[in-house]
């Protein structure tokens, strides 16, 4: 087997992108350092009792989301066995650990794939999905902001009739028509053929209110993990649950970070600090990540041993 030179143009582009993630830790690690004598005086303990209990709904949040795959696969004839559908996106979420989130959704492919399915409805499928995730996440925060009095300044000074506008537009350009036309622009730019999405309007809005059901429950755990550590109020959990959502979005977007790592906690810091202590939200934001990875981590430990399990049949 030959093994490929390192490219000359990614090595420096990889050192890049570690700059970034250590320059916003560095940066979030000096914030507790200069307040430490306030985070000394904060009252943080962990109930395991609670921490369980968030791990447990966590978890349901994302069994919600191979539910809205599974739908979508299905609505576009290329659905595989149930079990293997779970096993094949727990197994694809390894790819966000690595630099650019394309094998997120390379694994899914291949798999797919491998099974004869059509490669243009696999792309599909992963489009959908992409976009409808993104789509609830922003939903989510969305409605966040209009209940809560404590962060109006996120709202840029957009009054409720403008939330609502934005609200309403994003529900138009999820209509199968328009993610063509956006799609397929793109498509055409790189000269390759292009497709029509053959799921209906309403079809599409039951896949995004599964996904916006899968951002609650998981805010939902996220705010009982933060109460686990720090007490918090349960007037925050409608904020806590936009906040996990935009955040969670932004570090995916952020393709230079592995899971969006640094990306997702500067932007958690950014908006728990509007109703706590900001070297608190530094502390929790670090925590949560180390969560959630355990949870990611954990459940493809369980789905591999389970399908070997299955396999010795």
């Amino acid at each position: 087997m030959k093994i490929r030179p390192q490219n000359s143009s990614s090595l420096p582009k990889r050192i890049l992108q570690w700059v970034v993630v250590m320059a916003i830790f560095l940066f979030l690690g000096r914030i507790v350092w200069e307040n430490w004598n306030q985070v000394q005086r904060e009252n943080f303990a962990f109930h395991i009792p609670l921490l369980l209990l968030s791990t447990l709904i966590f978890v349901l949040s994302y069994l919600i989301q191979v539910w809205a795959w599974y739908l979508i696969t299905l609505r576009l004839e290329i659905a595989i066995p149930f079990r293997d559908t779970v096993a094949g996106w727990f197994y694809s979420q390894l790819g966000k650990y690595l630099p650019g989130k394309v094998w997120l959704f390379l694994g899914r492919f291949y798999l797919y794939d491998s099974k004869g399915k059509s490669r243009k409805a696999i792309t599909v499928a992963l489009y959908l999905e992409a976009v409808t995730l993104i789509m609830a996440a922003g939903l989510v925060f969305l409605l966040s902001l209009l209940f809560l009095k404590e962060v109006k300044p996120f709202t840029l000074g957009i009054p409720l009739s403008g939330m609502i506008l934005l609200f309403l537009l994003s529900l138009f350009f999820l209509h199968p028509k328009v993610l063509e036309k956006i799609f397929n622009t793109v498509l055409v730019r790189l000269k390759r053929e292009p497709f029509y999405i053959p799921i209906s309007y309403p079809q599409i809005l039951w896949i995004l209110t599964v996904c916006v059901l899968s951002w609650v429950i998981g805010g939902v755990g996220f705010y009982v993990f933060v109460d686990s550590v720090w007490n918090i109020s349960f007037e925050h959990i409608l904020f806590l649950t936009g906040a996990l959502a935009i955040s969670s979005i932004l570090g995916l977007l952020a393709l230079f970070a592995p899971s969006g790592l640094g990306v997702r906690e500067g932007v958690l810091v950014y908006l728990l600090s509007s109703i706590m202590p900001t070297s608190v939200a530094v502390i929790l934001s670090v925590l949560t990540r180390l969560w959630m990875t355990f949870i990611e981590i954990g459940l493809i430990g369980v789905v591999y041993l389970l399908d070997k399990f299955r396999k010795k049949e």
